[in-house]
């Protein structure tokens, strides 16, 4: 019996140090708060996986893991593409379009 006390001890250490690594390493590689990043998704073809990634940052911005803003890089969207990249910029306000070719005029206007 004192075998398996001792084995059930050990374990829930092991389980609690790992726990404690785990948010130290999450606090470690987190954002600095009041930090904002710029995050650049290049967009192509028809625009279909657009969505699914805005809603995953639109989750980190709930948490509060990360702020600032999106833009949207035309790299070859098609008229479809950009339809749903505008209606997802309208969507979310920090959300924008940025142009094929307009990338770093986009990015110095941005800051001014």
């Amino acid at each position: 019996m004192k075998t398996i006390l001792e084995m059930v001890m050990a374990f829930l250490c092991v389980i609690g140090i790992a726990t404690i690594l785990w948010i130290v390493l999450g606090w470690t590689v987190r954002p600095v708060f009041g930090s904002s990043a710029v995050v650049l998704i290049p967009a192509k073809g028809d625009g279909n996986q657009l969505e699914a990634q805005l809603m995953g940052l639109s989750w980190l911005r709930a948490m509060g893991l990360i702020q600032g803003e999106v833009i949207l890089y035309d790299e070859g969207l098609t008229k479809k593409g950009r339809e749903v990249a505008l209606h997802l910029a309208l969507r979310w306000q920090w959300v924008s379009c940025c142009p094929s070719g307009m990338l770093e005029e986009w990015m110095v206007h941005r800051d001014t």
